[in-house]
C-alpha cells in the first residue's frame, strides 16, 4: 500500500489553516485548554500529533498526547469513559500513523508536514475502518485499551 492513494480515496479535502500560526493556534489551544471545543476535530487532533511528533520522542510524544487528550476532554466539559471521549485504539493507530509519515518527511516543516499529510488519503477520517471493523473499533474495550485490528493487520508502506 503505498502513499499516494492507498485506497482509492477521492474526496480528499484540502488544509484549512493557511500559516503556520494558524496551526499553532491549534496547538497552543489543546495544551493550555483553551480551544473551543467545536474546533477540536479531526483535523485538530492530526495537527496535534504531528506537532508532538516532531517535538518529542516518539514515546515521549503519545503520552503527552494521551494525557493531553484526556485533560483537555474534561477541560472542555467532556468526559472520557466508555462511551465518550478519550480512544485508546484510535489514539495509538494515528499516532503510528503519523510517526511512519513523519520517519519519511523529517526534512519537512510542521507547516509542511501537516499540509501534506491532511491531503493524503491516510487522513481521511474512516481510514482506520479499512483495518478495523465499527463493532470492533466503536467498543468500550477499544476505548479502554489498545485492541488489534480484526479485519487486515496494519502494514502501511509509506
Amino acid at each position: 500500500m503505498g502513499w499516494a492513494n492507498p485506497v482509492g480515496f477521492t474526496n480528499l479535502v484540502p488544509m484549512e489553516y493557511n500559516s503556520e500560526e494558524e496551526l499553532l493556534e491549534v496547538v497552543n489551544g489543546f495544551l493550555d485548554r483553551t480551544l473551543e471545543k467545536q474546533r477540536w476535530t479531526h483535523h485538530a487532533h492530526i495537527i496535534t500529533a504531528i506537532w508532538h511528533l516532531k517535538k518529542y520522542e516518539k514515546d515521549d510524544a503519545l503520552c503527552r498526547l494521551r494525557s493531553g487528550i484526556i485533560s483537555y476532554n474534561l477541560a472542555a466539559g467532556g468526559e472520557n469513559n466508555g462511551q465518550n471521549g478519550y480512544h485508546e485504539t484510535m489514539t495509538i493507530f494515528w499516532w503510528e500513523l503519523i510517526w511512519k509519515f513523519l520517519d519519511i518527511h523529517s526534512n519537512n516543516s510542521f507547516h509542511d508536514a501537516c499540509k501534506i499529510f491532511l491531503a493524503s488519503p491516510m487522513a481521511d477520517k474512516g481510514f482506520p475502518f479499512q483495518f478495523y471493523s465499527r463493532e470492533n473499533i466503536l467498543s468500550s474495550t477499544a476505548r479502554s485499551r489498545y485492541v488489534k485490528p480484526d479485519i487486515r493487520d496494519i502494514k502501511i508502506e509509506l
